[in-house]
């Protein structure tokens, strides 16, 4: 079994190495490398991680000239991965690692598995986000006309083949609605999509990204022009 971890980041210079250190005790016996995409963060996350996994060849750094977006950051990261699995997920300790090797193993039964905080078992720390979460989602679950329980989570499992049949520029700009995009085409192309229970924490260090009214405008919009496809 081998993956790529891919890890967007943006001021997380708090977060991110204590992460890493995590993610590792939970790949052992697994050929691996974490995939670290700096946005250009003011606060030198990058950078730190350059000098600190300078001597780690399981560890690449890549950093952006200027600031491109938490979605171009990932796909940038995905084009620079070399390992058959995907793993995808945020820097901030909002998605847990303990769940990677669990979501390795069923990519042998199905072709996306996601951590759902919507489907039975999963949960989100944070209430005041998770409920304006669930009510995005019931609105996305009626525009796109989709099963999924969780179309904004973000933290999934996919092989680079399958990934790589779907139309990446059209997936991953803007924020986190890259996700249900993603989930949108994978769904036409016939992929399985298996949600299991995951508790999203509070992030542990530094100030969410989120801006909960423009997001809610911009999901909306872009689930109407999905539809239009």
């Amino acid at each position: 079994m081998q993956v790529s971890i891919i890890l967007p980041t943006f001021n997380e210079k708090n977060n991110i190495l204590l992460l890493v250190k995590i993610i590792k005790k939970y790949l052992k016996n697994i050929n691996y490398e974490i995939i670290i995409v700096d946005d250009n963060s003011p606060d030198k996350t990058g950078l730190i991680c350059q000098k600190e996994f300078k001597k780690d060849n399981s560890v690449k750094i890549l950093i952006n000239k200027t600031r491109v977006g938490f979605a171009k950051s990932i796909h940038k990261g995905i084009l620079h991965s070399s390992k058959k699995l995907l793993a995808i997920m945020d820097a901030d300790f909002t998605h847990d690692p303990i769940l990677i090797p669990k979501m390795l193993r069923l990519t042998n039964e199905y072709d996306i598995i996601s951590g759902s905080r919507y489907c039975a078992g999963g949960y989100m720390v944070d209430q005041i986000h998770s409920h304006l979460s669930y009510i995005y989602n019931l609105l996305l679950k009626i525009v796109l006309k989709t099963q999924v329980q969780d179309n904004l989570g973000g933290f999934f499992c996919i092989s680079k083949k399958n990934l790589s049949k779907l139309p990446g520029k059209k997936i991953f700009y803007g924020y986190g609605e890259y996700f249900f995009r993603l989930l949108f085409f994978a769904t036409k192309k016939d992929y399985s999509i298996l949600e299991i229970p995951a508790v999203y924490n509070k992030r542990k260090s530094g100030k969410s990204k989120s801006k909960f009214i423009y997001m809610f405008y911009k999901y909306i919009t872009e689930a109407f022009k999905l539809r239009l496809i």
